[in-house]
């Protein structure tokens, strides 16, 4: 196992103040088979109350409200990670991540991708659920360009896959939508990687009776250098922070994401904005 420490904040600003604000954080990692976490900050403000639960998807879940006008909102997460990389996490599957979701619809363009990959795994007598996901992910590595500001949140697979050009988040979704379309089970993910200035996102596929992480973006097996903050269907069910609020005003974020790998003593810290 690999030891991180990592820190996770973000700042929100508003032109002018809001009130009545509630808000869901989905920005806080949590045990599962490939991750051990040791929490030791947790502060949102300004807010009334909090509480932590459980969604439906299973990750951990922030919930509460600031009632009381205010101009900036805010939350910061730290602690350490002990985690494994490349292994397969067994659970039961659940049918839902079979078929495609607001953001990974069969459409044309996916279906044209897909059926290429299909045809190149059977030349290549690829047999199992992983070598056909490594080999895709290895296609749309080579296809689509990293580049950010041409998409948004609200891109869907098929609209990054027509442009060609995307962020991590596009990665994700174009990849879980070719791998439902293939009939291999995937579900999207998103959290930290060392290395990143922001929030990252890759995708699991279900293989061997449970789940295997892969970066698209980076054309990587997730390995031990990954925290994993949430997972679903796409990246509707899993953003980090969603909320709504009584007030009509811009709003300014600044985020800031720090991993360090504890070892031997010695911490070797990665942050800004490297990588993707």
């Amino acid at each position: 196992m690999r030891k991180l420490r990592f820190e996770y904040s973000m700042e929100l600003k508003f032109s002018s103040p809001v009130n009545s604000h509630y808000f869901a954080l989905r920005c806080v990692p949590g045990d599962s088979l490939r991750q051990k976490i040791t929490l030791e900050k947790c502060r949102v403000a300004p807010a009334d109350y909090t509480s932590a639960s459980s969604d439906g998807f299973g990750n951990l879940k922030i919930s509460g409200c600031c009632r009381p006008p205010h101009d900036t909102f805010g939350y910061c997460i730290a602690g350490t990670a002990e985690t494994k990389g490349m292994i397969v996490q067994k659970c039961p599957l659940h049918p839902m991540y079979r078929y495609p979701s607001k953001y990974t619809q069969f459409e044309p363009e996916i279906v044209g991708f897909a059926e290429k990959i299909k045809a190149e795994c059977r030349k290549r007598s690829l047999e199992t659920a992983l070598e056909k996901a490594v080999f895709a992910m290895d296609r749309l590595y080579a296809h689509f360009e990293y580049m950010p500001g041409i998409t948004d949140i609200g891109t869907t697979a098929a609209e990054a896959l027509r442009l060609g050009r995307g962020v991590c988040q596009d990665y994700a979704h174009i990849m879980t939508a070719v791998m439902r379309y293939m009939g291999i089970p995937a579900r999207y993910v998103n959290g930290l990687m060392i290395g990143e200035g922001a929030t990252h996102a890759w995708v699991e596929v279900y293989t061997e009776g449970g789940w295997y992480g892969l970066d698209p973006t980076n054309n990587l097996h997730i390995d031990d250098y990954y925290i994993k903050l949430a997972h679903g269907r796409d990246y509707g069910d899993c953003a980090v922070d969603r909320g709504i609020f009584l007030g009509n005003a811009g709003q300014e974020q600044k985020i800031y994401v720090n991993v360090e790998e504890i070892s031997d003593g010695r911490d070797s810290s990665v942050n800004g904005t490297a990588g993707r």
